[in-house]
């Protein structure tokens, strides 16, 4: 098996995204970034939304990361139990109470050279144009400066090249039934069985959780305070599977090995079946006389 089993999990289509954003939002309200970057939500929720809509359209339909989705029966008082603004177009059609929804979602960023680029894709519906989000909900200084300093953290720690956490979230509805164990785990699980490191930024909210899995604190990344927000804000940059660090070369020849060899299995399996049925059709041509 190439990939951990699913089980409850399903992976994520681009008819998906406009619950998605609705999850996003719901959720990464609370977190202290949300508020770093993104201080005018509440003047301009649909741009949240468009925003979150872009991000993950575009992490579904890229071959390097890999999107998984966790549902859950549909609470209709949902909206009540997030700080979060959900403005009524979301472009998500309200289910019946009890369906089955989108609560949880995690985009993992392959590590390059992965043998699952393009793989555990689905491509099912039409959402397939990019949203465009006029971003006035955003702080732009502040989000490109957290930008920078996250990926100068990843470089300065050597892990810009692990396969990466991108973002997962569970919404504030659905917590604590163990959803974002069930979506972290499987990341997790991923690394484990790749023996490739893995690293994440991890928020206040989703620190122990992580580290409950083995991830381990190898730097923080903060962003000091100024005149638009005095109060700054702070992740830690988590890691696991650190002794896996010695093996990419390694792993990487072994890679190649199995594809090679599968590869010519393929070929091999493939001239076989053609030498058949040619010596099959002979077989049948003399007959005909």
């Amino acid at each position: 098996m190439d990939f951990p089993p699913l089980g409850h999990l399903r992976i994520a289509s681009p008819d998906d995204v406009p619950r998605i954003s609705v999850v996003a939002t719901a959720a990464f309200r609370y977190s202290p970034l949300f508020e770093w970057e993104r201080p005018n939500h509440s003047k301009y929720p649909e741009d949240t939304l468009e925003s979150y809509r872009a991000q993950f359209l575009d992490a579904i339909q890229s071959d390097d990361h890999i999107v998984l989705v966790r549902e859950d029966a549909y609470l209709h008082d949902e909206n009540n139990k997030t700080a979060a603004i959900i403005p009524d177009n979301t472009g998500w059609t309200t289910p019946k109470a009890g369906e089955q929804v989108i609560v949880g979602v995690i985009s993992i960023k392959l590590d390059p050279g992965s043998p699952h680029v393009g793989k555990l894709k689905s491509n099912n519906g039409c959402y397939l144009a990019t949203p465009h989000s006029l971003n006035r909900d955003l702080n732009q200084r502040h989000y490109d400066e957290w930008g920078l300093l996250s990926a100068t953290a990843k470089r300065k720690n050597r892990v810009h090249r692990h396969s990466t956490i991108s973002m997962i979230v569970v919404h504030p509805a659905y917590w604590r039934r163990g959803h974002g164990t069930q979506l972290a785990t499987w990341a997790r699980d991923l690394s484990r069985m790749d023996r490739i490191p893995q690293c994440v930024s991890a928020a206040p909210m989703s620190q122990c959780l992580f580290m409950s899995l083995g991830f381990r604190e190898i730097d923080a990344i903060v962003a000091e305070g100024d005149k638009d927000d005095p109060r700054g804000v702070k992740t830690l940059l988590l890691e696991f599977g650190r002794e896996y660090r010695g093996e990419p070369y390694q792993h990487l020849i072994l890679r190649w090995i199995v594809k090679v060899t599968k590869d010519s299995l393929l070929g091999l399996v493939r001239w076989t079946q053609r030498t058949l049925n040619r010596m099959q059709v002979q077989g049948n041509e003399k007959w005909i006389w």
